[in-house]
């Protein structure tokens, strides 16, 4: 961007103006296709809830999330929306890159232990207009191009003024302790082959002790987690690049390209083809979401 746009300094560190790299808009009442708990290392989102119900889970915080909540995801965090129906929730989602707010790390929206979600209140509507007008606007000549990076730089500044509610749900007993131990350990190895042996050995702990305590927290068993860490990656993979399926397959542990689709189908709802084919006529700007 020119380097004449600037900002205060106390908003952005050295008046560097965030890029927005894409966005898009997930229709309400749509038939629902499961977005698994999945990560981006370079860039960082901000949703607007516009119609619906469901809860944002993030790292080790669980949201409930209705019509004019913001969703706030910082570089690295795992997270995934939930509908609470067989149908869609209605949301804007943003990537921004080089987002430098003060006193945060690179691509943070908000501090780690903030609220991840925040009603938008009275300003709802003024800011479901503002995402209307970024999304008509995107793919347009070079004068609404840099508007819309204006306009994204504006939605960021509004998001990060919004009124803060202590509504997260986090538990520290022992039980919920050794589910985040269980979740880290699959995180680190959810690509390779698993068993819930190994996962108990690694924790210290009994196999049934281990299962029982995961599905007790999460609803999932430890391998249901683990298939859906790898179909949320695939996801990503689909969306950023044009990998083949059959290699995407590979990347996240799958030697048979059939029962790969078969699974993706099962947890997404559509075929991994189709998933990037519906994403895309839906995006506006770059693909990249690693």
């Amino acid at each position: 961007m020119p380097d004449v746009l600037t900002f205060p300094s106390h908003v952005f560190e050295e008046n560097r103006l965030p890029t927005l790299i894409y966005a898009n808009r997930q229709d309400y009442g749509r038939e629902k296709h499961d977005r698994p708990m999945h990560g981006h290392d370079s860039l960082c989102e901000l949703l607007l809830c516009y119609r619906g119900f469901g809860t944002y889970n993030i790292d080790a915080f669980s949201y409930v999330i209705q019509e004019g909540d913001l969703l706030y995801y910082n570089a690295g965090e795992l997270h995934e929306v939930v509908s609470s129906g067989d149908t869609e929730i209605g949301t804007y989602c943003f990537g921004f890159s080089n987002v430098h707010f003060c006193g945060l790390p690179e691509n943070h929206l908000i501090a780690h232990d903030s609220p991840h979600v925040r009603p938008s209140q009275g300003m709802f509507r003024f800011l479901r207009d503002l995402a209307e007008q970024i999304l008509a606007r995107y793919d347009s000549n070079p004068f609404d191009q840099l508007t819309v990076q204006l306009l994204g730089a504006s939605l960021l500044m509004l998001a990060a003024q919004m009124p803060t509610t202590p509504q997260e749900e986090r538990a520290s007993d022992a039980a919920s302790q050794l589910t985040a131990r269980i979740k880290e350990y699959i995180d680190a190895h959810y690509t390779e082959p698993l068993r819930l042996e190994d996962i108990a050995q690694a924790m210290s702990c009994s196999v049934p002790y281990l299962a029982h305590t995961f599905k007790n927290a999460t609803g999932y068993s430890p391998i249901q987690y683990a298939i859906r860490r790898r179909i949320g990656l695939a996801q990503t993979l689909l969306i950023s690049s044009d990998y083949s399926a059959t290699r995407i397959a590979t990347m996240v542990g799958y030697d048979n390209t059939n029962y790969f689709n078969a699974l993706f189908t099962r947890v997404v709802g559509t075929t991994p083809i189709r998933y990037r084919k519906k994403y895309l006529e839906s995006l506006r700007g770059e693909r990249n979401q690693t």
